[in-house]
Formats: C-alpha cells, sequence, structure tokens
C-alpha cells in the first residue's frame, strides 16, 4: 500500500507542479522525498533489515567500510522503490548496506536485506548486484560499482578487503586492507570479465597491439591503481574504437 501512494504522488508531480522543475533526476528526488517526508521514512518500505552490531574492532582508516568509515549521503532503490538523501554505509569487505535509522525510530543501525536492494549510490558511485545467472564464470557475487560508462561499453568493479588480526598491548584489533577487485565489461550486450591482459584481448583481439602497448607504457599507473589503469586501458580503447577503421564492433 505504502509502495502504491509513492507512485501515485510520483503521478501527481509529474502531471502537476513536476512540469515547473528541472531535470527529470531532481523531480524524482524531490517528489520521493516529499513523500517520505509526509509519511516518516521510518513508515516506509525501507525499514526492512537486520539490526546491526559492529563485528570488528579498529583503531585506524583501515576499516572494512567503503572510503569512509563514517555514514555519508547517498541513495538505496529497495524492491522496486527508491529513497535518497539517506545516512549509509558500504561494508566492503561483508558486501552489505549499512542504513543508519532516525532518532524516531530508534537509532542505532539497520543492515538492509541484500537479496532486496536493487542499487544504490554512495560517494557519488553507483552499485548494482551482478551474480553467475547475469555474468557466466564471474568469481565474485555481489555489488559492482559502475566505474566507467561510455558509448561503447560500461565497466563493472567489484571492490574486495583482507582482513588481518592484530593485537596491542590490551587486546584485539582488526586491519582491512585494499585485496584485488574484479573488473566485468558490458560489451555488445554481452559481459565479459576483464582481470588481466589476457581477459581485456579476448574482448578486443583487433587490438592486441594497443592494448600490449599500453601495459608496456603505463606499468606504474597498474602497480599503483589498477582500479584506474583498467578505467584508462577502456577510455584508450574507447577513442581507437570512435575512429573509421575501428567502427565495427
Amino acid at each position: 500500500m505504502l509502495h502504491f501512494y509513492r507512485n501515485l504522488l510520483k503521478a501527481a508531480f509529474a502531471f502537476g507542479i513536476g512540469v515547473s522543475m528541472h531535470g527529470q533526476e531532481s523531480q524524482e528526488v524531490d517528489y520521493y522525498n516529499l513523500y517520505d517526508q509526509a509519511v516518516g521514512v521510518e513508515n516506509t518500505g525501507l525499514y526492512q533489515g537486520i539490526i546491526y552490531s559492529e563485528r570488528y574492532r579498529t583503531i585506524n582508516e583501515n576499516t572494512q567500510y567503503f572510503k569512509d568509515r563514517d555514514f555519508v549521503k547517498g541513495s538505496v532503490c529497495y524492491e522496486g522503490q527508491c529513497y535518497y538523501d539517506l545516512d549509509l554505509k558500504y561494508d566492503v569487505f561483508n558486501d552489505e548496506v549499512l542504513l543508519k535509522l532516525i532518532t524516531t525510530a530508534g537509532g542505532g543501525t539497520l543492515q538492509l536485506f541484500k537479496d532486496k536492494i536493487d542499487t544504490f549510490t554512495i560517494g557519488g558511485l553507483q552499485f548494482v548486484k551482478l551474480d553467475a545467472e547475469k555474468v557466466p564464470g564471474l568469481n565474485l557475487y555481489g555489488f559492482y560499482a559502475i566505474t566507467y560508462e561510455g558509448p561503447y561499453y560500461t565497466l563493472y568493479t567489484k571492490y574486495t578487503k583482507k582482513s588481518f588480526d592484530r593485537k596491542d598491548r590490551s587486546s584485539l584489533y582488526y586491519e582491512f586492507l585494499t585485496g584485488p577487485s574484479e573488473h566485468v565489461l558490458l560489451y555488445n550486450d554481452n559481459y565479459h570479465i576483464v582481470n588481466s591482459k589476457k581477459d581485456n584481448i579476448l574482448v578486443f583481439p583487433n587490438m592486441k597491439k594497443d592494448i600490449d602497448k599500453f601495459y608496456n607504457l603505463a606499468r606504474g599507473l597498474r602497480k599503483s591503481d589498477p582500479d584506474n589503469f583498467q578505467v584508462s586501458l577502456l577510455k584508450r580503447l574507447e577513442i581507437l574504437l570512435s575512429q573509421p577503421k575501428n567502427t565495427s564492433k
């Protein structure tokens, strides 16, 4: 029923005052926020999950979270409904999305049901779910960030973290360091795993020389920032694909 009224409000904005708003995305955020403020976001379909308690004691910036240990603003599409201006964390190690509960709902943190999440955005980066059904041969299931989106293809990146037990004088604590990412490329309506030079060449066999050249020239970037290396490679290949002699895909 709440979903019904949310969609009804959307229609009212679209055919009424929505005409005066600038941009479809801004309009969508405005009417959803208006509804959530009116009924209380705690009374919407978003507030479903498990009360979360911190599992790991950490003492520095090497936590299990994406970019920041603090909550940051983001959005979630949950069971087909999108919610904005939320306080979120993304636990990379456990691949879980955490929502800060508002005070009137008791405060604390809610771990959202993963199977109900369609997409979420945090830190300006959108995440979607990929699994073996969608991407055959996938090594890692779960939430992938859209790290590059161009006219020819879209790159998805699965971030990982490795955990280490540490001991100080009094007790045990944990550190989480960045692990190897998995990259998936959506190209010509097919998904391809592109974790290595060989993988990239299999997708673009006619551009083997260009790929070899980029790997040789950008060795330093590949070592220091392998995620950005893959994005930079694809940007380079896209420039080449856009040239007349490479227009056949």
